[in-house]
């Protein structure tokens, strides 16, 4: 008998034979050993009381993993950090299950959207999520090149702007920051990592979010470019976009793997720029965002 559970229910190594099963067979290799797994999950703000497993008996055959962030503003939002079924499981409805019990444990945080993402090869489970209300928003590419880049801006540009390291936490102050993005180019998903914000004049102008992992050695192995945003009335952004990937992927880092995490296809110039650059893109997901209804209120006895 098929049953859901949420995953405090269950002890995490089930959890982890059910991401396994639930991505067999996938785009990617989603194989994680057991402590990978665990920092995914907390990295990422992915909630075991609102994530849900499936069970053929005692069997883990499906997963959702579901995550809920609160905003200042009082927006509150869920991410569908994935859902898998085991390949004798799929195409026979039992998605449709999964995604019931995702959207029911959104509701049951107060959210009022809910966001995934999906490998546009996945044509058949992108038409499931338009079932239930979700709408693509855009395509996210992952970019990466292992090659030094260097980002020429115009003369004396460089010294015209000054800059400041600190916390991924410090975008969120700033006033053009946009917190509706996708769940993964959001500060929170920058844990151990850092922002840069350039100002002009002594007004801030833009940001990047990134993150720089180093081996047992203290060596620098790859950088991760988060979220890079200029205010939008700044009359010269292409400018600061090359200031800031000039700062945070530094030519002087040499040969390291440098990647942008999910990168909007719609900021064509800065695409552009960056397949110039020697950027080749790794994968390409679609955006997917969903306008949450109250849940309805059961009527009076």
């Amino acid at each position: 008998m098929v049953t859901v559970k949420r995953l405090h229910e269950v002890p995490m190594k089930t959890v982890l034979e059910a991401w396994e099963r639930g991505f067999e067979g996938y785009y990617v290799n989603m194989t994680l050993p057991m402590a990978a797994f665990i920092n995914r999950m907390v990295n990422e703000d992915l909630q075991l009381d609102l994530s849900n497993i499936m069970l053929d008996g005692d069997r883990p055959v499906g997963i959702n993993l579901n995550g809920i962030r609160k905003y200042p503003e009082g927006h509150v939002a869920g991410w569908n950090g994935g859902i898998g079924l085991a390949p004798e499981y799929r195409g026979k409805g039992f998605g449709k299950l999964l995604m019931e019990e995702s959207l029911k444990a959104y509701r049951e945080a107060g959210a009022h959207q809910a966001t995934l993402e999906a490998f546009v090869q996945n044509v058949g489970a992108i038409k499931l999520y338009e079932k239930f209300g979700y709408v693509v928003q855009d395509k996210l590419l992952f970019l990466s090149t292992s090659e030094p880049v260097y980002f020429e801006t115009e003369a004396g540009i460089d010294t015209t702007y000054t800059a400041d390291l600190d916390l991924p936490i410090a975008v969120s102050r700033l006033p053009f920051y946009n917190s509706r993005t996708a769940w993964q180019t959001q500060w929170q998903s920058a844990k151990g990592g850092q922002s840069l914000i350039v100002y002009l004049g002594g007004e801030p102008v833009g940001y990047a979010v990134f993150k720089q992992n180093y081996n047992i050695q203290g060596e620098l192995v790859s950088i991760m470019l988060y979220r890079l945003e200029v205010r939008p009335e700044h009359a010269n952004a292409l400018q600061v976009h090359k200031y800031l990937l000039g700062q945070v992927f530094d030519p002087g880092k040499g040969a390291v793997k440098k990647t942008v995490v999910s990168l909007e296809g719609s900021q064509k110039e800065l695409v552009d720029m960056l397949t110039g650059l020697g950027f080749s893109k790794e994968f390409e997901l679609v955006y997917m965002e969903n306008e949450l209804a109250p849940a309805p209120v059961p009527a009076a006895e």
